[in-house]
């Protein structure tokens, strides 16, 4: 006598789950793949930046100017307007050593009311709104770089205006402080940014009361309501 054979349809049951097992495991590793590329290539909470740069950065990287710096900032930025410079342990010379843990420059840029790269939309559709768009270039012991742009940051107001270059200098700000007492031999806190009066410096040096708000020339004083403002 032969053997006996189970029936047919048990068979095509077993074989059915059984692609579907490794078709179901094919896909969970698929997903874990993709999700550690994910997490290798970008970080979570960390913003992706561009390759650093040191050529044509002033001074890098113990005697970093950020004024002399500018220029390749900009060359950097997918943006054409200076909103702000904010600079972390600057010396009394005006520069500051990025090599330093927690000293570093900041630029930040912008571009006129609907230019520049601008929020994606459906095709055939119209804005909703104007955006001014921002990004970041950063310097740091690494070098000059630049953050992702942000093209759906919105316009500070109707009236906002670019900042000029500066027209003076860190080291300029710093000997005015050391006129009104600031210490040379410690590290301050400078922004350049646009105020209710206008292109402005604020000088601060961390833990003290040595402040400081200058108009964009560094020729006279701001106080009260004058100063508000800050680096977007």
């Amino acid at each position: 006598m032969g053997r006996k054979m189970g029936p047919v349809g048990e068979t095509q049951k077993k074989d059915q789950r059984r692609g579907m097992l490794i078709v179901g495991v094919a896909f969970a590793a698929g997903l874990s793949i993709s999700w550690w590329a994910r997490t290798k290539s970008n970080p979570a909470g960390v913003a992706e930046r561009s390759p650093p740069v040191t050529d044509g950065v002033a001074g890098f990287p113990h005697k970093t100017d950020p004024v002399a710096a500018l220029d390749k900032a900009r060359t950097m930025s997918r943006r054409d307007q200076l909103r702000g410079i904010a600079m972390w342990g600057v010396a009394s010379d005006g520069t500051v050593d990025v090599s330093t843990a927690g000293q570093r420059v900041r630029y930040v840029f912008g571009s006129a009311r609907g230019e520049g790269p601008q929020p994606p939309r459906p095709p055939g559709t119209l804005p909703r709104r104007d955006f001014c768009g921002k990004q970041n270039v950063h310097i740091t012991a690494e070098g000059m770089s630049t953050d992702p742009d942000q093209p759906s940051y919105p316009c500070a107001s109707l009236r906002a205006e670019p900042l000029p270059d500066p027209h003076c200098t860190t080291k300029a700000l710093w000997q005015e402080a050391i006129r009104r007492g600031a210490p040379a031999d410690r590290r301050a806190s400078i922004e350049y940014y646009r105020s209710q009066a206008g292109p402005a410096w604020r000088f601060d040096i961390p833990g003290s009361w040595h402040q400081l708000v200058l108009y964009g020339d560094c020729e006279r004083e701001l106080t009260g309501a004058d100063t508000f403002g800050s680096v977007p």
